[in-house]
């Protein structure tokens, strides 16, 4: 259990499949989508925070 995703943790986007790959960030939120378990992702940029959502089998902790 301690590699789990959860609530609060850093992670960076793994998954092959994710227009989002290669983002670090913290996971705000996680919740069920269609695909399985999704997690709502927020990274901080140069001007202001992202948002996005990505399935919980493409992330990875940091």
């Amino acid at each position: 259990m301690g590699d789990a995703i959860a609530t609060g943790v850093s992670v960076k986007v793994t998954g092959v499949s994710s227009l989002e790959r290669g983002a670090v960030g913290v996971v705000k939120t996680i919740r069920p989508g269609w695909t399985g378990n999704e997690a709502v992702v927020v990274s901080a940029g140069v001007l202001r925070t992202r948002e996005f959502t990505v399935p919980v089998s493409d992330l990875s902790r940091v």
